[in-house]
């Protein structure tokens, strides 16, 4: 179908959505807008399968997210087995990734230690390099969630990974979601040949330079429904139907048409994610 839109992360099968997101999907279709609906781990990845099946603008990715469900490892039997069964509506791995915020977070309020932390780091990029391994092996792009708690942590330890990984499998796809860091991170992700998608927070953080950093080429719109609405929907759940007022931020800090901007965007996602 033709998309005059794209938003490649969202969260539709939250149960906060319950009742209304199939209205929602329709909503979507009829204003030429796709998404791309998350998988966190095996419950929400089948999920989002199914949501996908439902309407022919919904695509998924299947994966397990760094912090979400830390009772549940990758298990690549069961991803394989819903890959095989959906290869047409699955389009990425993830989000998977390394998240060090939270974690550190539990050390500062006094929940956990330095010890406890090195044990969730190795957990966590166990966890990731599984998940390298199966987009590998099925020729798919990472939706990769890469959260620092400063200094950009979390994102060089995945760029050590991603290149000792590339060692092994060749030239890795890679989308770095929900991006909000600086320039000089954004710098190194487009050095490195990957994208980034830009959520909400865009429209009411001070994250121009960062947008101007990144080639149009190597970028993404998202909403990351429900999670930071753009303004000037701040305070209510996002969906995938506000993903226009990201793509009108950046057209404005690129001081590029509206339009061309979203066709690009949208050509961008087709692209990366092999979806048509």
């Amino acid at each position: 179908m033709k998309f005059n839109y794209f938003d490649i992360h969202s969260h539709l099968t939250e149960s906060r959505f319950d009742g209304i997101r199939d209205d929602i999907a329709k909503q979507m279709s009829q204003e030429g807008i796709g998404t791309i609906s998350i998988g966190t781990d095996q419950a929400e990845s089948k999920a989002a399968v199914a949501f996908a099946h439902k309407h022919p603008n919904v695509f998924a990715s299947v994966g397990q997210h760094p912090v979400d469900n830390r009772s549940e490892s990758f298990d690549p039997v069961f991803y394989q087995k819903l890959l095989d069964e959906n290869s047409n509506k699955i389009v990425s791995v993830g989000e998977c990734g390394l998240d060090y915020y939270w974690p550190k977070k539990d050390i500062e309020a006094g929940k956990s230690s330095e010890s406890d932390f090195k044990q969730e780091k190795e957990r966590q990029i166990e966890l990731f390099e599984s998940q390298i391994d199966f987009a590998a092996k099925n020729n798919l792009p990472l939706m990769l969630h890469v959260r620092s708690f400063s200094n950009a942590d979390a994102h060089h330890d995945v760029f050590q990974i991603l290149e000792q990984k590339e060692k092994e499998h060749g030239k890795l796809r890679a989308n770095f979601h929900f991006f909000t860091e600086g320039p000089e991170v954004a710098k190194q992700i487009v050095a490195r040949g990957y994208s980034v998608s830009f959520p909400g927070v865009v429209t009411f953080a001070d994250l121009d330079e960062t947008i101007r950093s990144v080639p149009i080429e190597q970028m993404f719109s998202e909403t990351d429904t429900p999670y930071a609405a753009p303004n000037p929907y701040r305070g209510q759940d996002a969906t995938p139907l506000m993903v226009s007022e990201i793509v009108k931020k950046i057209a404005q800090v690129k001081e590029i048409n509206e339009q061309d901007v979203a066709k690009t965007l949208v050509k961008n996602a087709q692209n990366f994610f092999g979806i048509y």
